[in-house]
């Protein structure tokens, strides 16, 4: 089994904001006429109407503009996307060719919307001065469409390519695929979830594909807004000359990606330099599995920032949270002995919930067994509720599956959402949830279950929903909120209930924690019957 490392990695000191650890003096990156960026894309900037640099941008621009690696951790907003655009867009049109054999810069995100975040911005940002991008996400089954959207990169092939791991490995790695090596800058969003999703092998093929990183040191004085002569000027964001120390080998869960040999700086003055890689990675949290990642594709000195979320619960989402809201946790906890009898279960639990799940250890079978369990344990909960619909959310496509016909096979109706749907196909689905069901005179109205997978279902899309359950906690606290607003009662009319199903395993009792500090709420522990709840 391979485990999380337990190397250690040195990396400068933190670039925080709000910690004190960052000089006062100086002047601050307060418009962007301070940053070294072209002309078009101040411009650019000034029409689409984008405001001053915040938080994220003032501390990361500077380095990711004079070419260093960083880490940035800040929260997941449209600020923090455009604190790498930006940079992307520098790179592309200061590289631009009459035609590039390949992309010149690679932005990989976990999410399907975040992605697209990012390549709209590019296009309204980018696309008015020369700079061409494209957006790869989706399926990859189809060996012909992907030849076709392979056929059509390469006939206009873009500066900036934009995409979820699975969707770009494809395009890079299938015969015919794009070339990366002109490839000057990559970006890893959400590399947290990136992580938490096994998803970082398609990276690491990547990567193999792409220049090596920067041999040549970036020189460690502060960047030089425009205007200034350099020397005279102090900036707040000089990191420490510091050096990546190699990770154990025991224990370590990321090997390091080979990098490609770097060519000899011999030659005349006239030859032009090799390319090379510049790689920045965001993320909500940085624990040392991000870190490892990033000693596993080789960043150079790499510059962390971290940007803090302000104290207090301001954001509207998060106060509506816990609005009229009654939130409760379902424990599942597995032992490889096997499961307790039912009859004595059932009288030890008079509400049938039982207590199961999957724990550390267990044999294959008893792991597929225990999934069975905790299909059984959530078809449960609908047995004895007098409710008309309901939203179970889901963490995989294969587990949406199965959960669909777990509930069928009850008597529920059962509608599915997910990520690969198109938008018709979404808005059908979602008109016939909340159509009005026919009454069945001998058993009550059929509950009508909608089960999601990585897609954000809010109103005015769905109405007041009485009961929301979290199957698989999601993978990000701030998800989280999306998820449960459905629930909200307007006006504190008629409280919904949110169930949250946490294993005993697999980072969910943490997860459970992390998002009750988030929100400043506290989850009981669901009642026997939840006749008393609904």
């Amino acid at each position: 089994m391979r485990t999380w490392s337990t190397g250690a990695l040195e990396l400068p000191p933190i670039i925080d904001p709000q910690g004190g650890e960052t000089p006062r003096d100086g002047p601050v990156v307060s418009k962007w006429e301070h940053l070294a960026l072209s002309p078009e894309l101040l411009r650019s900037l000034n029409k689409f109407g984008i405001g001053p640099p915040n938080k994220i941008q003032q501390r990361a621009l500077p380095f990711l503009l004079r070419g260093s690696d960083i880490i940035a951790q800040a929260p997941p907003t449209q600020e923090r996307i455009a604190a790498y655009v930006i940079p992307a867009i520098q790179v592309a049109v200061a590289n631009m060719r009459a035609s590039n054999r390949g992309p010149l810069v690679i932005m990989i995100s976990t999410t399907v919307d975040q992605a697209t975040q990012a390549q709209r911005m590019i296009r309204d940002l980018g696309g008015p001065i020369g700079v061409r991008s494209a957006l790869g996400v989706g399926t990859t089954n189809a060996s012909g469409d992907l030849s076709q959207e392979l056929r059509l990169l390469q006939q206009n092939m873009p500066h900036i390519i934009c995409g979820t791991p699975q969707k770009l490995h494809a395009l890079f790695t299938s015969p015919g695929g794009l070339i990366g090596s002109e490839v000057r800058f990559l970006v890893l969003d959400e590399v947290d979830q990136l992580i938490a999703r096994n998803l970082h092998d398609f990276v690491f093929s990547i990567v193999k594909l792409l220049p090596p990183p920067r041999s040549r040191p970036v020189p460690m004085g502060p960047p030089t807004p425009v205007g200034t002569n350099g020397p005279s000027f102090t900036s707040p964001f000089e990191p420490n000359n510091a050096t990546l120390a190699p990770l154990q080998a025991n224990g370590r869960r990321f090997s390091a990606v080979p990098a490609s040999p770097v060519p000899s700086d011999t030659a005349g003055p006239g030859t032009p330099q090799p390319i090379e890689r510049q790689t920045a990675l965001f993320s909500n949290t940085v624990p040392q599995d991000v870190l490892n990642l990033a000693t596993a594709i080789n960043l150079r000195e790499p510059v962390r920032v971290l940007v803090r979320r302000d104290g207090g619960n301001n954001n509207p989402e998060q106060a509506q949270t816990s609005r009229g809201l009654r939130q409760y946790y379902l424990y599942l906890a597995f032992t490889a002995t096997g499961r307790s009898d039912p009859a004595a279960l059932g009288a030890a639990n008079p509400g049938g919930l039982g207590i199961i799940g999957s724990g550390r250890g267990v044999t294959n079978a008893e792991a597929t067994q225990a999934r069975e369990w905790k299909l059984d344990a959530l078809a449960d909960l609908f047995q004895d509720i007098e409710i008309n619909q309901a939203i179970v959310h889901v963490g995989s496509m294969a587990t949406l599956e199965a959960v669909v016909y777990k509930l069928a096979t009850r008597g529920l109706e059962t509608i599915s959402v997910h990520a690969e749907m198109n938008p018709g196909t979404k808005l059908a689905a979602l008109n016939k949830f909340k159509a009005p069901g026919p009454s069945v005179v001998a058993r009550g109205p059929v509950i009508k279950v909608l089960v999601v997978y990585d897609v954000q279902v809010k109103s005015p899309e769905v109405t007041h929903v009485p009961l929301v359950v979290n199957y698989d906690l999601p993978k990000a606290v701030e998800e989280y909120s999306h998820r449960v607003t459905p629930a909200v009662a307007p006006n504190y009319a008629r409280a919904g209930v949110v169930i949250n199903f946490v294993t005993a395993t697999g980072g969910d009792v943490e997860m459970l924690r992390s998002i009750e500090c988030f929100y400043k709420i506290k989850c009981p522990e669901v009642p026997m019957s939840l006749r008393d709840i609904l």
